[in-house]
């Protein structure tokens, strides 16, 4: 490997870790389960003053949800059309199935936040 190769792929790894920054907001929290007992506390008023991100990413993964269902609707009404040929069928269906599959992944992203933001509002230690 040459050392252009390898600029290459760092450069695909940092913008590939850049578009996971933006879309899950888990790496600004700290763990709060390991440490002694004192760094525990600290972790955890930590996350406590973070929480007020996650209502952001939670809208930002609702829309991306509600664009992925709408998506999945346009795609399967595509397929039930009696216009459609085979070739366009099938590519409507591929796709159908990915987007099906990008909004349940959207929806569980969404739970996971949501659930985190109730836990650090709600749960004191």
């Amino acid at each position: 490997m040459n050392s252009r190769d390898v600029s290459f792929k760092e450069r695909v790894a940092n913008r590939l870790r850049y578009l996971w920054r933006l879309a899950i907001p888990l790496w600004k929290f700290r763990d709060a389960n390991r440490g002694t007992i004192e760094q525990r506390i600290a972790n955890y008023r930590f996350n406590r003053e973070m929480r007020n991100i996650l209502p952001f990413f939670m809208l930002k993964w609702a829309g991306i949800a509600l664009c992925l269902m709408k998506m999945t609707e346009l795609l399967s009404g595509l397929m039930l059309s009696n216009a459609a040929q085979s070739t366009d069928h099938l590519c409507a269906t591929l796709l159908c199935m990915g987007a099906g599959i990008a909004f349940a992944f959207a929806c569980i992203v969404l739970l996971v936040l949501t659930t985190s933001y109730l836990y650090l509002s709600c749960v004191e230690r």
